[in-house]
């Protein structure tokens, strides 16, 4: 996926840097569909050879609108005529970005990359000329020290600040020869970024597992034999009479057969799979270190002593050294709840093995924690799928959210159209047969806030995972106009449904759903005065707090007996299994805790101390010297998850993984509140929007959060909740 870097270059928070482009307002949907504005995008238009032309009229667009901001003159220097005018430079490219973004995540194509690998320089040339622009720079900090800034509302403020800092922070104080390396830097800091998100989803999409024994699947259930046939009967293997089962590294593929399947050769063979992600011929070590080294020169070259410093500055923690303080602090007080845990499993494997050992095969490590779990609990994860019909979820969810934020969907009719084909009447494009839309109207007014794309079903070229884009925020309602609706799009690899039954999520599944539907009405519900502001531009370790607090619904037995109704029968969930499925829910916690908190220091100790710990080092040993220690003890040691974790490299995630952890402490201390005043209360969730959904980045997100708590978060509260304290 293409991924642009001028949310620094532009001005907007830094968090804000894969949020897609506010709607752009150029009336030239006839020759550059990708810039124009449209309600429902005409995606059978934005072919790859369209959207190289409309992105490169949105990068001519863009400098026409710098070189009319760099004339204005002092005494014409406003809000609008500088700031309002500076939010406005990159419309068209980035709506067109916006679209080039969705097809390169869900419908890769060798055209795509094409395209992207054609614009990455001249988009990285462009973001460096914006900083590099000393009338422009001019004009911005004469406008930000004026006496009428004083005059404005807090938002602008708030906002007139950001791009000072943004245009600091992005080098234009910079000598000459600094700006040209820095420009070198970004423009190679894009290809190989480009480049590593290839290697990820092509060595993804290689692996397979293709099995012709049913034995080696013993202990597979049936409704995933089913699928795996399926897959493979796709893929022309096998026969409906004589079946093949194909496993990919799809979540619900492998994970399933690593928890579930008793045989340790298949185990085996998929943990070996997903270890040749970004390995082999697909190898992304080199990639890693270059842009380790290229990270570390930047930072230096901006004033900061790390990366991660210069990531954070503008982030709830403050600092690298803050954020990495927060993870030791949490490991430590994990650690002992970890140790024990980690004993637990390894007496149940002498237990149920005969074998008594002080490590792990890896591949055995899932299998018997799964098996445990379910000896613990006398529960077995697969009794609660038939409760959990995708449509029934689906309604559920929007359920909820009407009651709680005062909202209603719509299903807007959609169709799946070839370039030329005529659009039928009433009817919106979507890019991929099965990709769903919505409508989302406030239930008082009636306003139509958003609609957002659903695309929830794995397919090869879609990148592993599940997201939310935001393709186009709305306008603020002003001056008599009303408020332009916004837009956005989900995407996953959830299980997807086989010809003899419909998709029946795992728990995870609806987890995962639920978590970025809480990221989309962060989305669909922003109501701030400036667009810069609008939905999840947020703080970068402030924005996951919506969506892990959202996943809470998936949980509470009040909100299940809304939509966990069996897909046959209709009957609710038993209350023992949602007991069982509660009992569950904090399984092996502390073991949890660690793996999660092992990334976010591997993170932040890559992108703080690169060159003393992992310099001149193999990636793999060197990664496991330093977290080796926070995972269960194995035979084999894995191979870095940084060759994959496209979230540190290609994404927002940069030094910044932490930020996982840090807003599931926000998470659960604001979900506190809910507890109390009750879950499904209408009040209680329209003060949350009010206060935190609706607000985005038009105030600090510690501000934000003592809006919604009346005081500043509890930093035990995520232990609290999971019984570790």
């Amino acid at each position: 996926m293409l991924t642009l870097a001028l949310g620094l270059a532009l001005g907007a928070p830094l968090a804000a840097q894969e949020s897609a482009a506010p709607m752009s307002p150029t009336p030239v949907a006839a020759e550059h569909p990708a810039c124009a504005w449209n309600e429902y995008p005409r995606w059978s238009k934005i072919t790859p050879k369209q959207v190289l032309a409309d992105m490169r009229y949105g990068l001519q667009r863009a400098q026409q609108n710098i070189d009319a901001l760099c004339a204005v003159t002092p005494d014409k220097a406003t809000f609008e005529s500088v700031f309002g005018a500076y939010q406005e430079i990159g419309r068209d490219l980035d709506y067109a970005e916006s679209m080039i973004s969705v097809l390169g995540s869900n419908m890769d194509s060798p055209e795509i990359r094409e395209v992207e690998e054609q614009l990455i320089p001249e988009l990285s040339a462009f973001s460096a000329s914006i900083v590099a622009n000393e009338k422009l720079w001019a004009v911005v900090k004469n406008a930000a020290a004026q006496d009428w800034v004083k005059t404005l509302s807090p938002a602008k403020q708030r906002y007139v600040q950001q791009v000072v800092d943004s245009f600091r922070e992005s080098g234009a104080d910079l000598s000459p020869e600094q700006k040209a390396r820095k420009a070198q830097i970004m423009e190679r800091l894009g290809t190989l970024t480009h480049e590593f998100g290839k290697k990820v989803l092509d060595s993804t999409n290689a692996w397979q597992l293709v099995v012709t024994d049913k034995a080696q699947l013993a202990g597979m259930s049936d409704a995933w034999m089913a699928k795996a046939a399926a897959a493979a009967l796709e893929k022309g293997l096998g026969t409906k009479d004589a079946p093949q089962w194909l496993v990919t590294l799809d979540v619900d593929s492998v994970v399933e057969v690593l928890r579930n399947c008793t045989v340790p050769a298949t185990r085996k063979a998929c943990w070996e799979g997903r270890q040749s992600v970004g390995a082999g011929e697909y190898d992304t070590t080199a990639i890693v270190a270059e842009v380790m080294q290229l990270r570390k020169e930047l930072a230096e070259m901006l004033g900061f002593k790390t990366y991660a410093d210069l990531t954070t500055a503008h982030r709830m923690v403050e600092s690298g050294d803050k954020a990495m303080a927060f993870v030791d602090d949490l490991a430590a007080q994990v650690l002992p709840a970890f140790e024990k845990e980690c004993r637990e499993l390894l007496d149940f494997y002498a237990k149920e093995t005969g074998k008594r050992v002080e490590k792990m095969d890896p591949w055995d490590i899932p299998y018997y924690s799964y098996q445990q779990k379910k000896q613990r609990y006398a529960f077995d994860p697969d009794s609660v799928r038939p409760y959990f019909e995708a449509e029934q979820v689906r309604q559920g969810m929007f359920n909820l959210a009407s009651t709680l934020y005062g909202i209603s969907f719509k299903e807007v009719p959609t169709v799946c159209l070839k370039p030329g084909e005529d659009l039928p009447a009433g009817k919106a494009e979507v890019w991929y047969p099965g990709v769903r839309l919505f409508e989302v109207r406030d239930n008082k007014t009636g306003a139509h806030l958003g609609s957002f794309y659903m695309d929830l079903y794995p397919r090869p070229s879609k990148r592993a995972g599940a997201w939310v884009m935001p393709l186009a925020f709305g306008e603020p309602s002003a001056n008599g106009k009303p408020h332009r609706p916004h837009l956005a799009a989900l995407c996953g690899n959830l299980t997807a449904p086989t010809d003899d039954t419909p998709a029946l999520y795992s728990h995870y599944d609806v987890e995962t759903i639920f978590h970025e539907f809480g990221h989309m009405m962060h989305n669909m519900l922003g109501d701030t005065e400036l667009l810069a502001h609008s939905g999840s531009c947020v703080a970068w370790d402030f924005v996951e707090l919506p969506s892990q607090l959202n996943e809470n619904w998936t949980w509470e037995p009040e909100a299940l007996a809304t939509y966990a109704k069996h897909y046959k029968t209709g009957e609710p969930m038993p209350a023992e299994l949602v007991k069982k499925l509660n009992d569950s829910r904090f399984y092996m916690p502390a073991t949890d805790e660690m793996s999660q908190l092992a990334l976010a220091k591997l993170d932040l100790e890559m992108h703080m101390n690169y060159d003393k710990l992992f310099k001149g080092r193999d990636l793999d040993e060197a990664s496991n010297a330093l977290v080796g220690a926070w995972r269960m003890p194995a035979t084999v040691p894995s191979r870095s998850i940084m060759r994959n974790l496209t979230h540190c490299i290609t994404g927002g995630y940069a030094a910044g993984y932490y930020s996982y952890k840090w807003a599931e402490v926000l998470a659960a201390d604001a979900f506190s509140r809910f507890a109390k005043e009750g879950v499904l209360n209408p009040a209680t969730g329209a003060a949350y929007r009010e206060a935190i959904l609706s607000k985005g980045d038009s105030k600090p997100a510690a501000q934000i959060f003592r809006d919604f708590m009346g005081r500043d978060p509890q930093p035990d509260a995520l232990l609290k909740k999971e019984g570790l304290k």
